[in-house]
Parts: C-alpha cells; sequence; structure tokens
C-alpha cells in the first residue's frame, strides 16, 4: 500500500514540475505563434508532451482591416474632380451625387453631406454639362475648388483675362494701315478741321484731301492690377506714336483707362467677370494721340474649360462714348474669342498656343471720307454713317509660361474684312504675378 502511494506521489509531483517548467514556455509559444496556429498540450501515459496544432492558415483566413471612414470629416482639398466640357464624365462633386437620403447633398469629389441640397442633375451630354456645370458654380459649390491662377485660361493677348490677379504687364502694339481712325471717335477724335481730332495741313486740303488715308501707329503701355479675392482694379497708361499719311507724326503719352473686375461666377470649369474700363480723356486729341472725350467700355468676360489642358476664352462687350462730338461719336459693339492649348516643356514650363477671332461692329457715328468727306447726297460737313459697319479678324499668339508667375509672348490680327481699323496688329507681351 505504502509502496503504491509513493508511486502516486512520485508521478503527480513529476507532473507538477514540467507544468512549472513548460508553462512560460506555452505562453511565449502563443505570442509569437503565426496566425491561424493553435499550440496543443498533451498528455501521455508516462510524460506529457506539448506539440503545435496543425496550422490552420491553409483553411482560414482572417479579413483584411478596412480603414476607419468618419462620415463627419470633409476632406480640406482633393485632386481635380472635373476633366472639362469635352470630357464629360462623372467626376463632377455635385453632378455625382444623388443616391442619399432626400436631404443628403454633395460634397467633394462625390461625397454626400447630410442635410445640404441635393445635386443629382447631371445629364452627360453637351448641353446637359454647360448646365451641368452652371448650376453646380452657382447651386452646389464643390468645397474642394481652390481658385488660381491658369495659364491656359488667360492665355489670349486681344481677349481680357477673366481671373483677378495682382500682376504687372508690359504691352507693344504695332498696328499698319488704319484707315478711317475718326470713326465713331473710336480712335481718333473728329478729324476732318471741325472737330478735336488732327487737321490736315495745307498742303493736303490744296491736293484735294479732305481727311486721312490711312497712319501706322506704335503703342507701349503699362499695365498695373491689384487684386483682393474675386475683385481687382487696374490702370494702364499708354505712350503712343503716329505716323500718318497726311496729318504730321506724333508721339506721347495716351489716354489713360481705368478698370475693375468682379467675378460672378467661379468654378472649376466655368469663370465668369464683369469688367468695367473708363477712358479718360489725358493725351492731346490734336495731336491724334487720344480720342478727345471719355468712355465707359462695360464686357463680360469668360473662361470655360474645354480639357485639362483647352480653354476657351471670350469677350463681349459695348464702347460708350460720352461727351464726344455729337455727330461724329457712337457706340461699338466688340467681341472676341481664344482657343487655348497648353503644352509641358519643362518642370513648371509650359507652352501655351491661342487661336483666337473677333470683331467691331458700329452701332453709330460717322467718319471722314479721305477725298469725299461726308456722303454727297446729304450735309458734306457731317461725314459718312458708320451705322452698321462690321469688322472681322484673326490670328495666332502664344506664350511660354513659367511656374503660373511670369510668361511673355507674342500675336498676330489679321484682318479678314476690306473694312477694318489695322489691316495688322502685331501684340507683344511680359507679365508677371505676385
Amino acid at each position: 500500500m505504502s509502496s503504491i502511494l509513493g508511486n502516486m506521489l512520485r508521478r503527480w509531483s513529476g507532473l507538477a514540475a514540467v507544468l512549472l517548467v513548460a508553462w512560460p514556455g506555452v505562453g511565449l509559444a502563443q505570442q509569437a505563434k503565426p496566425a491561424g496556429e493553435v499550440v496543443q498540450v498533451v498528455f501521455g501515459d508516462e510524460m506529457p508532451v506539448v506539440r503545435p496544432a496543425v496550422a490552420q492558415t491553409q483553411t482560414a483566413q482572417l479579413p483584411t482591416a478596412q480603414p476607419i471612414v468618419d462620415p463627419n470629416v470633409v476632406p480640406a482639398g482633393c485632386t481635380s474632380c472635373g476633366s472639362g466640357l469635352l470630357r464629360g464624365s462623372r467626376t463632377y462633386g455635385c453632378s455625382a451625387c444623388g443616391s442619399g437620403s432626400p436631404y443628403d447633398g454633395c460634397g467633394p469629389c462625390g461625397h454626400c453631406i447630410p442635410g445640404r441640397e441635393p445635386c443629382g442633375c447631371y445629364d452627360d451630354t453637351f448641353i446637359g454639362r454647360v448646365w451641368s456645370g452652371f448650376y453646380e458654380c452657382i447651386c452646389c459649390p464643390d468645397p474642394c475648388y481652390e481658385p488660381r491662377w491658369i495659364a491656359a485660361a488667360n492665355n489670349a493677348f486681344f481677349t481680357d483675362a477673366a481671373r483677378p490677379v495682382t500682376q504687372t504687364r508690359i504691352r507693344w502694339d504695332n498696328g499698319n494701315g488704319v484707315i478711317k481712325p475718326d470713326r465713331a471717335e473710336y480712335f481718333w477724335a473728329r478729324a476732318d478741321g471741325r472737330g478735336k481730332g488732327p487737321r490736315l495741313p495745307g498742303a493736303a486740303t490744296d491736293a484735294g484731301f479732305l481727311g486721312e488715308t490711312h497712319l501706322d501707329y506704335n503703342e507701349l503701355s503699362l499695365y498695373t492690377e491689384a487684386a483682393m479675392g474675386n475683385f481687382s482694379v487696374y490702370f494702364v497708361q499708354p505712350f503712343r506714336s503716329v505716323s500718318p499719311e497726311l496729318n504730321n507724326y506724333a508721339a506721347g503719352f495716351g489716354d489713360l483707362r481705368l478698370g475693375t473686375k468682379s467675378m460672378l461666377l467661379d468654378c472649376e470649369m466655368l469663370q465668369i467677370t464683369l469688367q468695367i474700363e473708363t477712358t479718360l480723356p489725358t493725351a492731346s486729341p490734336g495731336k491724334g494721340l487720344g480720342i478727345g472725350h471719355t468712355a465707359i467700355n462695360p464686357s463680360l468676360l469668360v473662361a470655360l474649360k474645354l480639357t485639362q489642358n483647352m480653354y476657351w476664352q471670350m469677350q463681349v462687350g459695348e464702347w460708350l462714348p460720352i461727351g464726344g462730338d455729337p455727330s461724329f461719336q457712337g457706340a461699338v459693339f466688340h467681341y472676341s474669342g481664344a482657343l487655348n492649348y497648353s503644352i509641358p516643356v519643362l518642370c513648371g514650363v509650359q507652352f501655351v498656343m491661342s487661336a483666337e477671332a473677333g470683331g467691331l461692329v458700329f452701332n453709330g457715328g460717322r467718319y471722314t471720307d479721305a477725298f469725299l468727306g461726308g456722303e454727297p447726297d446729304g450735309d458734306a460737313t457731317r461725314g459718312f454713317r458708320a451705322n452698321g459697319d462690321t469688322i472681322a479678324w484673326a490670328g495666332p499668339s502664344a506664350r511660354l509660361v513659367i511656374c503660373d508667375k511670369v510668361d511673355f509672348g507674342g500675336g498676330v490680327a489679321w484682318a479678314l474684312t476690306n473694312d477694318h481699323l489695322a489691316e495688322t496688329l502685331y501684340r507683344f507681351e511680359l507679365r508677371w504675378r505676385f
């Protein structure tokens, strides 16, 4: 009996010793075990054995961890959400929304925001994309959109830029073959000897001339603009030299122009700006350096994104004279447009090309004919009527842009109609922004 009890005590004491020795190792094995592996402790008849169980990784996989998304957090910025008018896709922030509750409106790049106005009005057609972009600008602006100067959207030489920006510009114009310079007092004041414009020399009148035949001119101007947000003010101070065929050569400062820009609409696809420019008669009209009266020129400026690298730029306005000669002054409707395309050249450098066109429509006023003076069947001292005269022009232009801060280049506008101001107008510019 005593021997049996002794054997049992020895067996249980051995088991306790093995457990004390093996237990820390089992804990470490559980901490270091690979995913899906289970550790078992098997007790034999004589001695406990510790061995790993069959690996479970071949038959069971743990679920992949998913990122935690807080619906109350709205991104402060993201990459461009729109590819342009000609490459329509459901990538615009507001257009992509509309699947949530009736009160879940649109946020950045298609994410819905509770309580915001829904914007599910996207239509993948040309007109639908125009309306969708216009609707988003007014009713559902994308909070991801960060307004900035884009070279391809403001590249045109003969169309003013829609984006207000603090900048300085030096421009040189060379116009050749200008005819009817006093028409509607748009370029010159009345120049038949009865107005403020240049008077023909005696030799010209003795030869039977009653008005200027044509002229060439050069104009160097300094443009300075100061912007704050979507509003800016600017002034233009030109220095002009004129080389008429009959009148005397003259040079000096031209009329000072002051203007303001106010953005009415600003989103990634479309920008619309109201520009109002006022011409002050600070030059000498008798020398052909100014128009001799005040003029106001309100116009709308538009920049439309077509693709990532292509923009359409447009200007439509009405030039309105104030205080000019009552017989000769007249309003002038003007329009212009440019298709701009950007080509990356180097890091931070791009080459932007433009195809530009536009025109003028005279809504009133008169002009002096070089040989007849005025209408033969009317009052010859009052000039010919300019109402309905239409001028059209077109030409290419290009700029080299460095990191959207500095750009320079040139362009040309050729007359497409027999009636014109300058038959050929060359323009060169240097701009830098602050």
